[in-house]
């Protein structure tokens, strides 16, 4: 071989060697990180979203795998997603990578669980985030929270056979209900009633022993009765259905953001009413 062919061929061998030695270098020097996001805490029923989130100076978009996460089941997952990040420190152009596999899960039971831990393995190497505990509470804590009663409302305990009077079944409540679960409202056999509540409900507020509730009432009735003696219109029942806002705006499982609220439920006695009824007429 030539000289002169000798030194190119030695030429296009070292360029072959640098080309690559910015590849060969960043595998060592990669630096990864895998965060967990997630609430702190959640309601049993509750369905909520987990980002298990890797971020890398080199690309590394690995789904982190998940199979079984204790107090959860999961709803779907994981869907992956990737960005890149671009910002100048010290004068250097630094590249920062974003991977995050998403997941779904539903809170089964109360108490406090530890998240499956994410791990992944570039390189050879194996790569940790730590631990992340969730706290599952039942929304019964959110009901408890709530004062509400229901008061059974006539005008007065004792009429004339042929008078009519209103019943009013009329709920206390500091935080307003967002519907009737179900109702078992007395029976008003001993009467003719007529129901005269209103299709649209609306609240008022009205002060009691200093605090102030919200005021609608459930039910109204014109009463007539059918008998003379001491009518006794029973005990009664209710439950209703509470909303709450966590405070925390969250994306479902297409995309769409929405306010975060946790179901809870309330059962409300109706108590029973005495009505003394005489025929003036008979005297």
């Amino acid at each position: 071989m030539k000289k002169k062919e000798y030194g190119y061929s030695v030429c296009r061998f070292l360029l072959v060697i640098v080309s690559l030695f910015p590849f060969l270098s960043a595998a060592p020097g990669q630096s990864i990180k895998i965060n967990i996001k997630a609430p702190e805490t959640v309601f049993t029923g509750e369905q909520f979203r987990v980002d298990y989130v890797i971020e890398s100076s080199n690309d590394a978009r690995k789904p982190v795998i998940i199979k079984n996460a204790e107090g959860f089941s999961i709803l779907h997952g994981p869907s992956v997603s990737s960005s890149r990040f671009v910002k100048f420190k010290d004068g250097k152009r630094v590249v920062t990578y974003v991977a995050a596999s998403t997941y779904y899960l539903e809170a089964q039971k109360e108490g406090i669980y530890t998240l499956p831990k994410a791990e992944i393995t570039v390189n050879g190497k194996k790569y940790k985030a730590g631990t992340t505990k969730i706290e599952v509470k039942s929304p019964k804590e959110i009901a408890d929270g709530i004062d509400a009663f229901v008061r059974t409302v006539v005008p007065r305990q004792s009429m004339n056979l042929s008078d009519t009077l209103t019943l009013a079944y009329r709920l206390y409540t500091t935080k307003e209900i967002k519907r009737i679960i179900s109702a078992d409202f007395p029976d008003t056999r001993d009467f003719y009633s007529t129901d005269i509540t209103r299709s649209r409900k609306a609240f008022t507020e009205e002060i009691v022993n200093g605090k102030t509730y919200k005021v609608v009432d459930l039910r109204r009735l014109i009463l007539q009765p059918r008998n003379t003696g001491q009518l006794t219109i029973p005990e009664g029942r209710i439950s209703v259905e509470y909303s709450t806002s966590t405070g925390r705006k969250v994306r479902d499982m297409w995309g769409n953001i929405y306010d975060e609220a946790v179901k809870s439920e309330k059962t409300l006695s109706l108590d029973p009413v005495i009505i003394r009824v005489q025929d003036l007429k008979a005297i």
